[in-house]
């Protein structure tokens, strides 16, 4: 996906983004809310378990293909499709 899309998205744009990098980087968190539970890579004091899920060998290669050009891995991939889900079902 690219920038423009993830901007579309998420409905904001490249400037917003560097303004919220600009302040985050200086130390300044005041416009986060952490009252609140986010969606997002569990903490690491997060039990993990592992789940097992039978995945068609072409979806499998699919899937490393994405993975090895994004940097991530396999499981960093599943995390994040699993997050889309359950945020596009709330």
């Amino acid at each position: 996906m690219s920038d423009e899309e993830l901007y579309r998205l998420f409905g904001t744009t490249e400037d917003d983004v560097n303004r919220a990098v600009d302040k985050v980087e200086a130390g300044d968190y005041s416009d986060f809310d952490f009252s609140q539970v986010m969606q997002g890579r569990p903490m690491e004091k997060e039990r993990m378990e592992t789940v097992s899920a039978p995945v068609a060998e072409s979806r499998v290669k699919a899937m490393n293909r994405v993975t090895k050009g994004q940097g991530i891995s396999r499981s960093e991939f599943i995390r994040r499709a699993i997050d889309r889900e359950l945020m596009a079902s709330s």
